[in-house]
């Protein structure tokens, strides 16, 4: 392959350019490591396997709907297919909205996180939003995570979140699941991908 040399006046930017080669040597940061999506009503949305030793910290998408109009959402982690409802989740979320009255969502000794509450129950208005996990897989370090995420209330509100998750103990998960106080859930939509160190 023939290689041109341009000096830095002679590419004018302003011009439009294609690009018809492959770039190599380029590493992602991200991996995929498991997905979940439905549109089914149930009682929790569970997303297995996507926390392992091969990763240290992980980057989640969610999309999650409630099926009852003023339901919570909740968080737990899982090993092995199994949910842990263990009293030890701590969690918090401060958030603005379109009222301009800001708030928090917080819990302590819990058997969940709380992602959101008074919820809307329309698909279209389903929570949004990502969350980096750390140390999930590890039994050295406490699972800890920190949220960002939308959610509009069964009032018509619009909440902006963002706070964190913590789960008081060195258990090592692989998976976690999406569930709500009351009823079943409506919607979900959940993409995990493992960190490179």
């Amino acid at each position: 392959m023939s290689k041109t040399k341009v000096d830095s006046t002679g590419i004018d930017l302003s011009d439009n350019f294609a690009f018809t080669g492959t770039v190599s040597g380029t590493p992602s940061t991200f991996v995929k490591t498991g997905a979940l999506t439905s549109t089914t009503d149930a009682g929790s949305y569970s997303l297995d396997s996507c926390f392992s030793a091969t990763y240290l910290n992980y980057f989640v998408t969610f999309k999650f709907a409630v099926a009852a109009d003023g339901s919570e959402g909740y968080l737990r982690f899982r090993t092995g297919g199994s949910t842990n409802s263990a009293s030890k989740y701590m969690s918090y979320n401060h958030y603005g909205q379109n009222s301009g009255n800001p708030g928090y969502s917080q819990n302590n000794s819990s058997d969940h996180a709380k992602l959101g509450y008074d919820l809307e129950a329309t698909d279209t208005k389903a929570i949004q939003g990502f969350m980096y996990v750390f140390s999930p897989y590890s039994t050295t370090y406490l699972t800890n995570a920190t949220t960002h995420f939308n959610a509009i209330t069964q009032g018509g509100n619009r909440r902006f979140y963002i706070g964190g998750v913590q789960f008081d103990d060195t258990t090592s998960f692989d998976g976690f699941q999406l569930t709500q106080n009351t009823g079943n859930g409506s919607l979900v939509d959940l993409q995990c991908w493992g960190i490179k160190e």
